[in-house]
């Protein structure tokens, strides 16, 4: 049994008994792990600092390669994340994130870039009160990315920019602009604005992606795109909780055109 040192996000929280709870972390050197946490559920008294969702921390526990459900040993808060957890959209941004790493690994599988662009993103969504869907698009692009399956946007589409984007190739993760069956699975419907959305928040910074301005209309088919392409490439993968509430907490109070 090894005693394994490292840092980690915490996403997902259970009850395991009436004093125990199970920890979902995603870490950054050994990836997602299950860790159970002897008497987790009596708070602050015993673990001072939260074991929360959402939470960053250094931890250590005990791991045994014949075990789903590793034994937790100790931890220390690196960041609670206060400011992101003042508003419902920037929470809920945040949720749908880790959901997104929860439903897209495995567990024990390492993948220090992606660990790198979840903190990034928590760092930015903490800091930066608005425009949370620019900044959840942007964290969405890099996670793509690390996982093997990025969107190409860095290039003109195929056969340059000056001919009409009308789709967006899943399978192959491209924008596409010649004319393409509608029937076929892995293509779905885009435009030019959308491509060049994308296309910017994958090259500028954090600070820089609050810039942009989009309409509930072009909002909520980037959302689908996103949802579509992530459904795509995770075997198995039904749907995403947290995603679905999003277009309405982000423009319920926009009047679509």
């Amino acid at each position: 049994m090894a005693l394994i040192e490292t840092e980690g996000v915490i996403l997902q929280t259970r009850p395991y008994s009436e004093s125990s709870k199970i920890l979902v972390i995603f870490t950054q050197q050994e990836g997602k792990v299950s860790l159970l946490v002897k008497g987790g559920r009596k708070g602050v008294k015993k673990f001072p600092g939260g074991l929360e969702t959402l939470n960053r921390v250094s931890m250590s526990y005990y791991y045994k390669s014949a075990r789903d459900l590793q034994n937790f040993k100790a931890f220390d808060l690196i960041q609670s994340y206060a400011g992101f957890r003042q508003d419902l959209a920037r929470q809920y941004t945040v949720l749908s994130l880790a959901e997104t790493i929860l439903l897209c690994t495995t567990d024990c599988d390492a993948n220090a870039a992606l660990y790198e662009d979840l903190t990034a993103a928590l760092d930015a969504l903490d800091k930066i009160p608005s425009q949370p869907w620019a900044l959840r698009w942007k964290a969405l692009l890099h996670f793509a990315r690390d996982l093997g399956f990025g969107i190409t946007l860095e290039a003109a589409p195929q056969d340059g920019e000056t001919k009409p984007i009308n789709g967006f190739d899943l399978e192959n993760g491209r924008f596409i602009v010649h004319h393409a069956d509608p029937n076929h699975p892995s293509v779905m419907q885009a435009t030019g604005e959308i491509w060049g959305i994308l296309r910017f928040l994958s090259r500028c910074t954090y600070e820089a992606a609050v810039r942009i301005a989009v309409s509930q209309k072009v909002g909520r088919r980037i959302e689908t795109l996103f949802l579509n392409h992530f459904r795509y490439h995770v075997p198995g993968l039904k749907r995403f909780e947290s995603w679905g509430k999003l277009p309405e907490i982000y423009w319920s109070n926009e009047v679509s055109p």
